[in-house]
């Protein structure tokens, strides 16, 4: 989710976080607002859910994109989706991302029009085969039963975004504050952001799927990944005691997570539970259990279980989930209640998302 001014933005999943002091940024659930991101805000990347669909045999995946300063119905970009570049949804079905799917969207106006890859980890600019299109903000039905809705909608993540910000800066002090969060709330109260959602019959899918997102334009000649989305408020949790691998973490993709970016991720769950004194025994221990929970960064889920983004088990990703205090637990290694709490943004059947237009 993300903030009050575009330029002073904080982007966090499902969600943006959005702090007035803090310039450049925006935090939602979950990326770094610069470079690519504030010159094509219609792809900024917001948030991620994957869980069982209210029909019956699908999985859901929800990626939003685009969001509006907390308190405002209009979009950063002036349009519901951009016009040039891609949306992708990518669908891993092995640990080394070489068998799965892309599904990819592609907008002009107020038409989608959706795209099918047969790789989960295709070339920025590869699209693959058309299976369909029509209007935004109505149902779409796809060869293969495949099922999809794409529109303007009311943001459904609820977390503590100012809180975020002031937590994070004590904590890089070595200090552990967390009644912080008791001074705010719910930032994202009103905000809008633009959906695509997608219901997927499980007979396409294996045991177990790893998906992340990730959005795309042509950009000075050449086709450029603009951001990449999976776990809640990975750069501003996970990442946010080291600025330089936040910054461009989301122009890559998971495939080399492990090897470029776990030691990052040790380093810095070590130096929370340092902060917070917490109760884990062995604290590198705890930072690595927690990074090889988080690294790569995808959202993990078994397609037919209940979704659950929990601590014991990070299983897809539900609307109603408190994805915040979970990452918050998983970081300081002790329970932190961020004082945000779910306010029902969204309905119970698919496309779960209250549209805006």
């Amino acid at each position: 989710m993300k903030h009050v001014s575009r330029s002073a933005y904080l982007t966090f999943s499902t969600a943006s976080l959005a702090v007035a002091s803090v310039t450049g940024m925006a935090l939602a659930s979950g990326h770094f607002i610069s470079g690519l991101q504030g010159q094509y805000p219609e792809y900024d990347l917001n948030d991620t859910y994957v869980f069982q669909s209210s029909n019956d045999g699908y999985t859901t995946i929800i990626s939003s994109a685009n969001p509006s300063t907390p308190g405002s119905t209009d979009s950063p970009a002036g349009v519901t989706f951009g016009n040039e570049g891609i949306y992708n949804i990518h669908i891993a079905q092995d640990d080394s991302f070489e068998t799965g799917m892309t599904f990819a969207f592609t907008f002009d106006g107020d038409r989608i029009e959706a795209h099918k890859i047969g790789s989960p980890n295709a070339e920025i600019r590869e699209m693959g085969e058309t299976l369909g299109g029509g209007n935004i903000s109505e149902l779409l039905t796809l060869p293969g039963d495949i099922r999809v809705w794409a529109g303007r909608g009311e943001e459904p993540f609820f977390g503590n975004g100012v809180g975020l910000a002031k937590f994070n800066a004590a904590k890089q002090g070595g200090t552990f504050s967390p009644e912080i969060f008791q001074e705010n709330g719910d930032l994202f109260l009103g905000a809008t952001s633009s959906f695509i959602v997608i219901d997927i019959p499980n007979s396409m899918l294996s045991d177990e799927i790893k998906v992340f997102t990730t959005t795309a334009v042509p950009h000075k000649g050449e086709w450029s990944q603009v951001d990449r989305h999976a776990n809640v408020l990975f750069p501003y949790v996970f990442l946010s005691d080291t600025p330089a691998v936040q910054e461009d973490h989301e122009q890559h993709r998971p495939d080399l997570d492990v090897e470029e970016r776990r030691q990052a991720i040790v380093n810095n769950v070590f130096w929370a539970v340092s902060a917070s004194k917490a109760d884990v025994g062995n604290g590198v221990d705890y930072a690595e259990k927690v990074a090889d929970m988080v690294m790569p960064d995808v959202i993990t889920y078994r397609p037919g279980s209940e979704a659950g983004y929990a601590v014991d088990d990070l299983n897809g990703r539900a609307l109603q989930d408190d994805a915040m205090n979970t990452v918050l637990q998983l970081m300081m290694g002790v329970p932190v209640d961020d004082n945000a709490d779910d306010s029902h943004r969204y309905t119970a059947e698919f496309p779960y998302i209250l549209p805006t237009n």
